[in-house]
C-alpha cells in the first residue's frame, strides 16, 4: 500500500471537515496524474481499438480489489467506484486520440 500521511487527532466535526477537505485535495491532484496517463496513453496507442483492454481492465480492477481488502475497505464498493472511474478514463483517452489524430 503507497504511504499516507497519517490523520492527526480528530475531536471536533472541524477537525474531521478539515482532514476530508485536505484528502478530497490529494486525491484530485492523483486523478490528475492519472488523468495525465491517459494522455500519454492516447498518445502512445497507434490504434485507436487498442484504448479499451477488457485484460488491463480487468487487471486493473482485481488489484483494486485486493488493496481494498487489505486496507479494510468494503471490496465491492471500491470495485464500483473504479469500474467508473475505468470507464470514465477511457472515454476521456478516447476523446484524447480523436483530438490528437484530429478525427
Amino acid at each position: 500500500m503507497t504511504k499516507t500521511t497519517p490523520l492527526p487527532p480528530m475531536e471536533t466535526m472541524a477537525d474531521v471537515r478539515v482532514q476530508v477537505d485536505r484528502i478530497d485535495g490529494e486525491l484530485i491532484a492523483l486523478m490528475k496524474q492519472r488523468f495525465d496517463c491517459m494522455d500519454a496513453a492516447a498518445r502512445i496507442k497507434q490504434d485507436r481499438n487498442a484504448v479499451r483492454d477488457e485484460g488491463r481492465k480487468a487487471q486493473v480492477l482485481a488489484n483494486v480489489k485486493q488493496l481494498a481488502g487489505d486496507a479494510a475497505l468494503p471490496v465491492p464498493t471500491m470495485a464500483a467506484i473504479w469500474e467508473m472511474l475505468i470507464e470514465t478514463s477511457i472515454s476521456y483517452e478516447l476523446q484524447k486520440w480523436d483530438q490528437i489524430r484530429d478525427k
